[in-house]
């Protein structure tokens, strides 16, 4: 059995990867916008800021190839507020920060940034 931030970097390394890879099915509810905070915004890698409505409506497209993971780490901001940081790699290799909140006992995104590297 883990400690409590080992189980919290399970479970929110769980819904990064199921976004990252668009598996649906391995998010709560088997949708997104459980996930997806109403207030999300996204600045991705390449600069183009995202809101939760162009997010969804891209993460409903075709699976992706397989996205890694590395250095995946956590760092409480406030209770209930995680910011989460690694790297991914593959063809556009990239440093990744997200911010999650607990909302109503269920962690949710509510912002993510890639900096390609």
């Amino acid at each position: 059995m883990g400690t409590p931030h080992d189980d919290l970097l399970a479970e929110l390394l769980r819904l990064e990867l199921a976004i990252a890879q668009r598996r649906r099915g391995d998010l709560p509810g088997g949708t997104y916008e459980a996930v997806i905070h109403e207030a999300f915004h996204e600045t991705g890698a390449s600069g183009r800021w995202w809101t939760r409505e162009e997010m969804l409506a891209a993460l409903e497209g075709a699976n992706i190839a397989r996205v890694e993971i590395a250095r995946f780490e956590l760092e409480a901001l406030a209770d209930g507020v995680v910011l989460a940081t690694y790297d991914t790699g593959g063809d556009r290799p990239a440093r990744r920060a997200s911010i999650w909140v607990l909302d109503a006992g269920q962690w949710r995104l509510r912002f993510h940034q890639g900096t390609a590297r």
